[in-house]
């Protein structure tokens, strides 16, 4: 459908819906002037012209003209007929206008505000296009001036009820959507609810059974708890529709149909805020899960970058010994036996890259490490195995002073020494920049864990490291990543331990960090 028969079916539609919900509300009339307690027409005209702009104020000032020669029968002469109609026009146009900068256009009216600003200009509106229609009607003599007050009543709140049942209605229910399963049992006893409650206040006829119209509100309230503001609309709808049944088939006074319509205006009312608070609660709930998602989508890729980064730091160490081990028995091919030291050496360090990946890829995966029993002699001795030939080319001596009959820690083996190899590492590269110096592990009992240590004699670090030195992409190496302490206080830290710089002056770096032993039950080493 191109765009041009898209309008002139809106246009179409228009005219056609104005002039025959003109036709069903026609009863009760206020003689002679035709003035109804219901008069849907309106927030038929006000909706089209929020959704589909003023451009068809037109449309509305003909079908209002035409609705009251055809329909009503031309209850005063055409001049009055054409003023009110331009007043009703004019009116409808310019709180269009202003709903339109009010309200999101294809939002509906899901918050409170929304349906609070609809209400009110609609309710000031209307009051203005009764307050001149009736004025217009006394000034041309058609009704007198002391029945002014009543017949603008009746004015106002027939528009206001149309107002405040179909705009909103059509505001929401651009595209309707057929509820299935148990939803649609829900809608059914609702449905068996409002009805039972119309006949039971209705069914017997004038007298003490309509002070049960006020029932009404628990459907109403129910409705609108369970479908929001759009089970509210259709709820106003329904019981909008089971009222003027009522007002064809039992009510004969229109005083008392007016009471009536108030009295709806009001139930209709608190049911849209409420609708709208619930479907306000359910969008913001929405949001939130929306943004709950979006961070957990951004948290894993920014935990696979840090992967990623850790995988590169961390895999360096052992390549670059695969490396030196293999070339070392390339140049020892003529002995044998230094040879295949030499490349089992390699072979260890190879696997010990594995151990990385694998260690890794759980730590990721699981949120921890795989622990088990380890001797920190063992786990010291092995890491200063990985940096020897390292600390060596560049003149660097590293000592272990552990103190005797440590306790048994409980971590994963492999990230362990990777801290230590990291930690030891770090301060040979601070001391090669000096001229060398010596690098001392230390080991140490503490009530329920021990605390290593790895001090070295280098120039310290600067000031300005300090405050970010365990920050991500924090380095003053030239080709460093920055992420060897932020990922050694990572791996600390998921054991239940604490690393931190104890000094970082001009003396040298100290780096204490603390391990969870093994319970008093647990004596067995692990692999």
């Amino acid at each position: 459908m191109t765009s041009r028969v898209r309008r002139l079916a809106v246009m179409l539609g228009l005219f056609i819906g104005y002039v025959v919900l003109d036709r069903v509300s026609f009863m009760h009339e206020y003689s002679p002037v035709g003035i109804t307690p219901w008069n849907p027409s309106p927030g038929l005209a006000l909706a089209a012209l929020v959704i589909y702009g003023l451009r068809l104020l037109p449309v509305v000032a003909a079908a209002a003209l035409f609705a009251d020669i055809v329909v009503r029968d031309m209850p005063v002469p055409l001049l009055p007929m054409i003023t009110t109609t331009l007043v009703i026009t004019v009116c409808y146009g310019a709180a269009a206008a202003v709903l339109r900068r009010r309200l999101t256009p294809g939002e509906g009216l899901w918050r409170q505000r929304d349906v609070f600003a609809l209400m009110a200009v609609g309710a000031l509106t209307s009051l203005v296009v009764a307050g001149l229609c009736v004025g217009i009607f006394v000034l041309t003599g058609e009704l007198p001036r002391s029945v002014y007050s009543a017949a603008m009543a009746r004015y106002w709140i027939g528009d206001m009820i149309g107002v405040a049942v179909v705009t909103p209605l059509l505001l929401v229910h651009r595209r309707l959507s057929v509820p299935d399963g148990r939803a649609a049992v829900e809608v059914v006893l609702q449905v068996a609810a409002l009805a039972a409650v119309l006949i039971m206040a209705f069914g017997t006829g004038p007298g003490e059974t309509y002070s049960l119209f006020y029932l009404l509100f628990l459907p109403l309230i129910w409705i609108a708890a369970r479908f929001g503001i759009e089970g509210a609309t259709l709820g106003t709808l329904g019981t909008q529709a089971g009222l003027v049944a009522a007002f064809v088939t039992v009510v004969d006074d229109s005083a008392a149909v007016t009471g009536f319509q108030f009295r709806m205006l009001v139930m209709a009312i608190s049911t849209l805020f409420l609708g709208a608070a619930v479907s306000q609660r359910r969008r913001v709930e929405e949001i939130l899960r929306r943004r709950r998602d979006e961070v957990a989508q951004y948290g894993r890729l920014s935990l696979a970058g840090e992967m990623a980064a850790a995988l590169a730091h961390e895999l360096n160490q052992p390549l670059l010994a695969i490396i030196a081990f293999t070339r070392a028995a390339q140049r020892l091919s003529a002995k044998p036996e230094r040879a295949a030291e030499a490349m089992d050496k390699a072979v260890r360090q190879a696997e010990r890259a594995g151990d990385i990946l694998r260690t890794l890829r759980e730590f990721i995966g699981t949120g921890g490490p795989r622990t088990a029993p380890h001797r920190v002699a063992a786990l010291v001795k092995d890491a200063l195995a990985v940096v020897a030939a390292d600390c060596a080319r560049r003149g660097v001596n590293v000592d272990a002073v552990l103190d005797r009959n440590l306790p048994l820690v409980h971590v994963d083996g492999v990230q362990v020494q990777q801290v230590l190899v990291n930690l030891v590492r770090n301060a040979a590269e601070a001391m090669d920049q000096a001229g060398g110096g010596g690098v001392v592990v230390a080991a140490r009992r503490m009530d329920g864990a021990v605390e290593l240590e790895v001090r070295d004699s280098g120039p310290g670090l600067a000031e300005e490291m300090m405050d970010r030195l365990f920050q991500p992409f924090s380095t003053t190496k030239a080709t460093g990543m920055g992420m060897g302490l932020s990922i050694c206080r990572t791996i600390v830290e998921s054991h239940g331990g604490k690393l931190w710089l104890v000094e970082g002056g001009p003396r040298g770096c100290v780096f204490r960090f603390t391990l969870p032993t093994v319970p008093p039950s647990g004596e067995e080493e692990g692999e």
